[in-house]
């Protein structure tokens, strides 16, 4: 069985947008630098710890009420120490990882390899194309930045309609904002499984995973690891595409 594929929406941070080293990775960094062991099969626990919390609407909502901006960094910090069984002055720990992302962290943007050429096929294609973030702010700045104005038929930032992936409002929302086009016809790319697989799914879009570090390769949904591999998800037919 095959599902018409009319329009293809993108993730923003970590899918299209990459930075160099990416939050996780520069944690693990510095937490080493604290005399911190973190062993293969932790760092790859607490990259995926982190896409688990951002995932959870309600939580991550819950936290930013509890705490002003500095706590709940740092609330974060010590969540991302324990996940790595650090067991330490987790506090001052959490601190010190809070301040150097403050002061110190500073990673090279750029656009992930393949995903201006992907873009310009598509977009050449006739199919409908949308970049969707759970930032809070307009993605305006992100989008020029990355050279990729005139790409996209839709921009939203999460926080522009008070909804969060993997909530159902916000792919519905975007799904409602083209006459005619139903879930089952649209295809979601994200890195995060949780709040972009899952939510997609739930909302009946088809999800597909960016995952070059294989995070996720016991998963159910289509991974690719490099954007090109997206050209062979979509196979064009009279402007539109079926997957399998």
């Amino acid at each position: 069985m095959t599902s018409r594929i009319k329009a293809i929406f993108f993730d923003l941070d970590g899918t299209l947008r990459i930075p160099t080293p990416g939050p996780t990775a520069a944690f693990i960094h510095f937490a080493r630098s604290l005399n911190i062991d973190i062993p293969p099969a932790a760092e790859r626990r607490v990259k995926i710890w982190a896409h688990h919390y951002w995932g959870q609407e309600e939580m991550v909502k819950e936290d930013m009420a509890r705490f002003d901006t500095n706590g709940f960094w740092v609330n974060y910090s010590k969540q991302l120490l324990e996940t790595v069984d650090a067991t330490h002055d987790l506090l001052t720990r959490a601190q010190l990882v809070r301040e150097w992302f403050d002061n110190e962290y500073k990673p090279h943007i750029e656009l992930a390899p393949g995903s201006r050429e992907v873009l310009a096929a598509f977009k050449q294609d006739g199919y409908v194309l949308g970049l969707v973030s759970n930032r809070q702010h307009s993605l305006a700045d992100d989008v020029a930045a990355l050279g990729l104005e005139g790409f996209f038929d839709l921009v939203l930032a999460a926080g522009e309609i008070g909804h969060w992936k993997p909530s159902l409002r916000i792919f519905e929302h975007v799904v409602s904002q083209f006459a005619g086009l139903c879930a089952g016809e649209c295809m979601y790319v994200g890195d995060n499984y949780f709040a972009d697989g899952r939510g997609a799914e739930m909302a009946g879009l088809i999800p597909v995973l960016y995952d070059p570090e294989d995070l996720y390769e016991k998963s159910s949904y289509r991974r690719i690891r490099h954007m090109a591999e997206l050209r062979s998800l979509v196979m064009p037919s009279n402007g539109h595409g079926r997957i399998a």
